[in-house]
């Protein structure tokens, strides 16, 4: 039974090691970017997804406003902001660069996002890190998304012999 338990631990942690994506959030389109560009486009860089009925939306503007009082720090980071407006709506009134998803109703389906107000964050490994219905703090925002698997394996000390 012990060697059970230490084959079974042994094989977790292998797992945990090696920073398989454990949920993969899903593929989708982005709008006047480049042909054929999508979320698998930006593997590698953090995505903040924030899907909304309208840009009107009181909830996407507030989450808006928090981001915009750390962007200085996410565009050190090369942190991706996308919108899914599903109003149709092309653009964000905002100082921070957002790119528009091809097919917001869809987003909103495949992220699970029935209500009128969602954000995503996707690490840099395609792992869906985070999805909420609430606005969130910023900082949050920040520390999920720059705190995936490689960041917190590049600061561990080696352990001592």
């Amino acid at each position: 039974m012990r060697r059970l338990f230490c084959a079974g631990l042994a094989l977790a942690l292998c797992g945990a090691v090696r920073g398989d994506v454990v949920r993969p959030a899903p593929n989708f389109q982005i709008v006047a970017v480049a042909k054929g560009a999508s979320l698998r486009s930006y593997r590698g860089r953090t995505v903040v997804l924030l899907v909304t009925r309208s840009a009107r939306d009181k909830r996407f503007r507030a989450e808006v406003y928090r981001l915009r009082q750390m962007y200085a720090q996410f565009s050190n980071e090369k942190v991706i902001f996308v919108a899914a407006i599903e109003n149709g709506a092309q653009e964000v009134q905002s100082d921070i660069p957002f790119v528009v998803s091809a097919n917001p109703q869809q987003v909103a389906a495949d992220y699970g996002v029935h209500g009128p107000f969602g954000i995503a964050v996707i690490g840099v490994d395609g792992n869906l890190d985070l999805i909420t219905d609430k606005v969130i703090a910023a900082e949050r925002v920040r520390d999920i998304g720059f705190n995936n698997f490689e960041s917190q394996a590049a600061q561990r000390k080696p352990l001592a012999q």
